[in-house]
């Protein structure tokens, strides 16, 4: 029973129909939780696997104690294009779409001063941004056929509410009271509390589904760091997150029972997110001896508050040339997500001049993220347990591990290479049946001299997930979606 709960539960999460309001859930935790950094140059082409080794912009934001391995300042920048692919697979039904756009990926400064303590011989503070997450994606799933409608979810909502209620909004003003404006839901006879719909909602649909998401997750961070006796650098950092997400989904239908004189029907879900966040970040890197240093990270829960914006639309498109459109009022709600905290743990080895070799482990327990109402005007005081026990059964501890290498080919001119693997966050119980389990691979070059460096890095991100388009008890398999992110990047910086 858990495992079709967990499937139930991430189906409404995905289509947002559960209820008839913008449902804040365990897909929001798990979007805000599960990150893919976007780092510098040097840390994108080692794979992100630059826990232990630090003086580098890109290194603050994963292990604070970095910063403070500068012994003078830095100032850098990294751009490029992010790619998302979303290959979704349906029966005998498949679409293949990529989004591309251009992102600024880091950006950052650090100013390193002399100390008069002799203990710790330089103080290094450093204002850097850096992308978490990137959210643009494009899925399109066309002309397939399911045993089912999603008039039919309507049509049960509705049954038992008074046509009065439908007609004025108060019952349902984002689902079934669109229905019933367009004509989708009619009384049945007399009664004014039972619905019939314009065709069979048990028999086969042609159904097409598009998807547009865009956003990210932007964090600023304010860090400060030594180094005490040349073998311990310490650092910490506070960071603040700024927060978009927006999703337009559009879901198309077409009747097949013949005599119906529905031609077809579309529902339309807008949704933007914005907000903010608050982390704290704290560091430690050890140089052991000559070849080999240990880093350990710890960044605590962040605290995002957000809101959400949202609107719906039904459009129905008659065989004898009738159109009916209804939207639904702008809705909005206030709430947080406070995130689980992370642990890393870093090992490097550094072969002389010629390489290093760099390895992280990170922990996050996706369990311990949370839905929290907040005081305002547009929050309810809705308290969340049953989507915080969602979250904790249907989620579990994550691992990853990250390894890159860098070779330096002559005195000015590095290669590096790097992969890693992130497990997947779901329990057994979610019903989960695809490999969300990411596998990641990078690449890069720079030139790097005393005074200024520039250079480029790719990387890449293979995953998979599930898509229910209606209640997984009426279309059995889920589709099948293989996501592909890549980021080509080009950046540089100076020494100050």
């Amino acid at each position: 029973m858990l495992r079709v709960g967990g499937i139930v539960l991430i189906t409404f999460s995905i289509l947002g129909l559960a209820s008839d309001v913008s449902a804040q859930n365990e897909v929001d935790v798990l979007r805000y939780s599960r990150l893919n950094p976007v780092g510098s140059i040097r840390t994108t082409g080692m794979g992100g696997a630059f826990g232990s080794l630090g003086a580098d912009i890109g290194s603050i934001g994963l292990n604070p104690a970095g910063i403070g391995m500068y012994r003078r300042g830095d100032a850098s920048i990294s751009m490029g294009l992010h790619s998302s692919g979303t290959k979704v697979s349906l029966i005998n039904t498949t679409d293949d779409q990529t989004d591309v756009s251009a992102t600024i990926g880091s950006i950052g400064v650090v100013l390193t001063t002399p100390s008069v303590n002799p203990d710790w011989p330089f103080v290094s503070i450093g204002f850097t941004h850096s992308k978490q997450a990137i959210f643009d994606q494009r899925l399109l799933l066309e002309n397939a056929d399911l045993n089912g409608s999603l008039l039919g979810v309507f049509h049960g909502m509705a049954q038992g509410t008074d046509n009065a209620d439908l007609n004025d909004g108060s019952a349902f003003p984002f689902t079934a009271s669109l229905a019933w404006y367009t004509y989708l839901l009619d009384p049945d006879g007399a009664s004014n509390t039972e619905y019939i719909t314009p065709f069979n909602t048990d028999t086969t649909t042609t159904l097409t589904r598009r998807i547009e998401r865009s956003g990210n997750i932007g964090e600023t961070q304010y860090s400060i760091g030594g180094t005490y006796q040349n073998w311990l650098s310490l650092g910490a950092t506070i960071a603040t997150s700024k927060v978009t997400f927006s999703e337009e989904s559009r879901h198309e239908e077409i009747p097949t029972e013949e005599g119906t004189e529905l031609a077809s029907w579309s529902y339309v879900e807008n949704l933007d997110v914005q907000g903010s966040g608050l982390t704290a970040k704290l560091g430690a890197i050890a140089k052991v001896s000559d070849w080999l240093r240990i880093g350990v990270a710890w960044h605590s829960p962040t605290r995002l508050k957000l809101i959400d914006s949202y609107n719906t639309s039904i459009r129905s498109v008659w065989k004898d040339g009738d159109v009916y459109e209804e939207r639904s009022p702008e809705g909005a709600y206030e709430y947080l997500i406070i995130t689980p905290s992370r642990f890393i743990v870093s090992g490097s080895f550094v072969l002389g001049k010629y390489a290093i070799i760099s390895t992280d482990y990170e922990s996050v327990d996706y369990r311990n993220g949370k839905l929290k109402s907040v005081d305002g005007g547009m929050s309810t005081g809705y308290s969340f347990e049953a989507e915080n026990s969602t979250v904790n059964d249907i989620y579990r501890r994550g691992h990853e591990a990250r390894v890159g290498l860098e070779i330096r080919l002559n005195q000015d001119f590095r290669f590096r290479v790097g992969t890693g693997i992130s497990t997947s966050p779901y329990s057994y119980a979610s019903g989960v049946l695809s490999n969300p389990s990411q596998f990641k691979a990078s690449l890069g070059g720079e030139y790097r001299n005393e005074r200024w460096y520039a250079g480029f890095a790719w990387n890449r991100t293979w995953y998979s997930e599930d898509l229910y388009l209606l209640n997984p008890l009426i279309q059995g398999s889920p589709a099948h979606l293989d996501r592909t992110l890549g980021m080509l990047s080009i950046g540089g910086g100076f020494r100050i």
